[in-house]
């Protein structure tokens, strides 16, 4: 069914409202996180006085609980790195407890909070997941292949098996995808400025982008169309987050994203100066269609 977002408002105002959370258990503060991420409805003031609960608490005794709270924060582009920080060592604690989806879930989790734990992630991390390879769902292993590019980030050393990487990146890759006009339409002014650009390409990272723009010298700038999906009130997903910056990290190119709610602006995730101060070669006609 749909959402009802008066609805989710109503009830996120009311528990954000309440002078404390101390009669909520951590199942409660897990389902209601987990309701309004997959509702894809954000609340800024509810998640923060969960998250807070959550962190003082510490009190997670299903591991469930834990992976459906991290998970349902990071999706909605929610990462106090206290808060994930003050479950790392709960997590560790529990690590022979996780099924592999909810392991699947606390990588992808920490990875997009970019928030390096190596009391956590480490070796045996890496093993725990490498003893129930051949378990893990497509989405789990796509999940593994962003965790796994974390820790290229991070220079953490920490690698996978070659036969569970090769397996991750493939699943990933493999995810379905589809042009949209809003994307086609800026595609084309794009062009008709006579910049030119490949559609639909896939970088080393594994990631998949809409439009690869060739300015200057063998410069490159990823331009990403970023539909409804891509956020939540108007500000970015967790995957979008995640995406954009591995993209700029890993790939080393520079990532404009073009919002659904109006052609006529473009937001850079992350270091908005270096957007501004950009110089290269015919940056300003790429800026001539997607500013106004």
């Amino acid at each position: 069914g749909q959402s009802n977002p008066a609805l989710f408002k109503k009830i996120g105002d009311h528990v954000a409202g309440l002078g404390s959370l101390n009669s909520f258990n951590p199942q409660n503060l897990s389902n209601i996180t987990w309701a309004f991420a997959t509702a894809g409805v954000s609340h800024t003031k509810l998640f923060e006085k969960l998250s807070d609960a959550a962190a003082r608490k510490g009190e997670f005794i299903e591991t469930q609980h834990i992976a459906n709270f991290l998970w349902a924060c990071a999706t909605v582009g929610y990462t106090d790195e206290r808060l994930f920080s003050a479950l790392t060592p709960v997590i560790a604690s529990k690590l022979d407890k996780f099924n592999l989806q909810n392991l699947a879930n606390i990588a992808w989790a920490y990875s997009v909070a970019n928030t390096p734990r190596q009391d956590l992630f480490n070796k045996g991390y890496a093993g725990a997941l490498a003893s129930i390879e051949k378990d893990f769902s497509a989405e789990g292993l796509a999940q593994l292949h962003q965790w796994q590019l974390w820790q290229q980030e991070l220079e953490s050393g920490i690698e996978l098996p070659r036969s569970l990487q090769a397996k991750c990146r493939n699943a990933f890759t493999s995810q379905g995808f589809s042009e949209s006009k809003l994307q086609n339409d800026v595609v084309d002014e794009l062009k008709a400025t006579g910049l030119v650009l490949d559609e639909e390409v896939l970088l080393g990272s594994g990631y998949r982008i809409d439009a690869l723009v060739k300015i200057g010298d063998g410069g490159k700038v990823a331009v990403e169309v970023d539909g409804p999906s891509h956020f939540i009130d108007r500000r970015p997903t967790g995957s979008t987050i995640l995406k954009h910056r591995q993209v700029a990290r890993l790939d080393r190119i520079e990532v404009v994203s073009v919002p659904y709610w109006g052609v006529g602006r473009v937001e850079k995730l992350g270091d908005e100066a270096a957007l501004s101060t950009c110089k290269a070669p015919r940056w300003s006609e790429l800026q001539k269609v997607v500013i106004q």
